[in-house]
């Protein structure tokens, strides 16, 4: 296969046919200009750190300076975990791909990076770098799944914001991503079925036939024993020990972002960070039952009950007596509880006395599990989209937190369990009913 613009033809011949797909894509002509995104994730040894190594390559000789740029030159980045990566693995691989004559310059250490003879200039930053330079045409995150990502989401989301480069001969400036398809961060964000900027392809290990059987043996042998999806396959996964393995972002998170004339109901869960998650019930399409959405959510570190519930005050949604429902922590401070009440005096307060079923932390956690998704596939609470971006907020509660195989609970996460807990205490007051365990009678 030969992929040629103009006097610069680049042969991809050794491509292989996963390989071959990715430099192939094309947009639709009827998608509005803007970013996309083309994410490569899989097993290891797959051959997409490789393959989005020559899918830049491609890009970049389409993103050249012209008249409009003036004395300025289009930018790209590659983005590693550490600079030291991003050289050896990505700007290292994209200067071999390249004629020795496409490149007119190259300049090492403190600042990477490379002049193409088109005029684009392409730097080396490192993931935590925080880039605040000029707009960009390109940008290539590899090892998506690093913790310096998922340990702030921001990250990601400013290098997303960068590709803005309205004089930018690319339709679309692109980010390109490749990694391991791990839980949390990176499924979070990239496992969306429906989104029409989004191109993403999954490769297991196999797929690269040039793998020598040896090389195959060892990456065998350095697979966890329960992450064979993740390193050999290719696949999503949970954490083997996730809390909520039934959480899937595709199926929970939703382009509902609440309606602000309809009464909300609200968990609440003070502590040295707390959290107010805010909830809207639904109907379910053809049947009579209710799902939970669960449409904004309040976070704060060292703020009393009273500054808590001001702030929740002020975020505008409808708390209306006889419709809505206040659900609090059942060892709550009456002081605590006093605050509430002068707040909304005439709103259903709801605290679990020690005799309810849902007192008990693991039955909750149950209610959650089920009314996420249960054995028959029925999806009974849901999130808005926009929650997916909240550092410390809901969702990142529910990808992050542990079972303690030991003891039988919860891994204690201070940073994540209280959007967790406001969480349970709502879902148990709207739900509880509908997909509280059936209790069996003896006969």
């Amino acid at each position: 296969m030969r992929l040629g613009l103009a006097r610069e033809v680049i042969d991809w011949s050794h491509a292989l046919p996963h390989q071959r797909e990715l430099l192939r894509h094309t947009w639709s002509s009827e998608l509005e200009a803007g970013p996309t995104t083309e994410a490569v994730l899989g097993g290891w040894g797959s051959g997409k750190t490789y393959a989005q190594g020559m899918r830049y390559t491609l890009l970049a000789l389409q993103a050249g300076w012209h008249e409009a740029y003036g004395s300025k030159r289009p930018q790209a980045i590659v983005v590693g975990p550490n600079l030291r990566l991003a050289v050896r693995n990505q700007l290292e691989l994209i200067e071999s791909l390249l004629p020795k004559g496409l490149i007119k310059q190259r300049w090492h250490m403190p600042q990477p990076r490379l002049l193409l003879q088109n005029g684009l200039e392409i730097h080396a930053i490192s993931a935590d770098s925080r880039y605040e330079g000029e707009s960009l045409v390109l940008c290539w995150c590899d090892e998506i799944q690093h913790e310096v990502y998922s340990a702030d989401p921001t990250l990601y989301t400013n290098l997303i914001a960068r590709l803005r480069d309205p004089k930018a001969r690319l339709r679309h400036p692109r980010m390109l991503v490749s990694g391991l398809p791990t839980a949390g961060f990176v499924r979070d964000t990239f496992d969306r079925d429906k989104d029409a900027r989004l191109f993403l392809r999954l490769w297991a290990s196999k797929q690269n036939t040039r793998l020598a059987e040896g090389i195959f043996a060892e990456i065998q042998k350095a697979t966890p024993y329960g992450q064979e999806d993740v390193y050999l396959r290719g696949q999503w996964t949970q954490h083997p020990d996730a809390l909520y393995p039934q959480y899937r972002a595709e199926l929970h998170l939703v382009d509902d972002p609440g309606n602000r004339a309809q009464p909300v109901s609200i968990g609440i869960d003070v502590g040295n960070r707390s959290a107010v998650i805010i909830g809207q019930r639904r109907q379910v399409p053809g049947t009579a039952e209710t799902r939970l959405h669960v449409v904004d959510e309040i976070l704060g570190d060292g703020l009393s009950t009273d500054e808590l519930v001001e702030r929740f005050r002020r975020s505008g949604w409808l708390i209306q007596p006889g419709k809505s429902e206040i659900c609090v922590d059942p060892t709550i401070r009456r002081d605590e509880l006093g605050a509430i009440r002068r707040y909304y005096p005439s709103v259903q307060l709801l605290q679990r006395e020690r005799t309810d079923q849902y007192y008990e932390v693991q039955t909750g956690v149950r209610l959650v599990q089920t009314a996420l998704r249960n054995s028959s596939g029925h999806v009974r609470l849901t999130f808005a989209r926009h929650l997916g971006m909240n550092r410390r907020g809901v969702i990142e509660s529910l990808t992050a937190l542990r079972f303690n195989s030991r003891t039988g609970g919860m891994v204690v996460d201070d940073l994540r369990d209280h959007p967790n807990d406001a969480l349970r205490y709502l879902t148990c007051a709207v739900l509880g009913r509908t997909v509280a365990a059936p209790e069996v009678l003896r006969r």
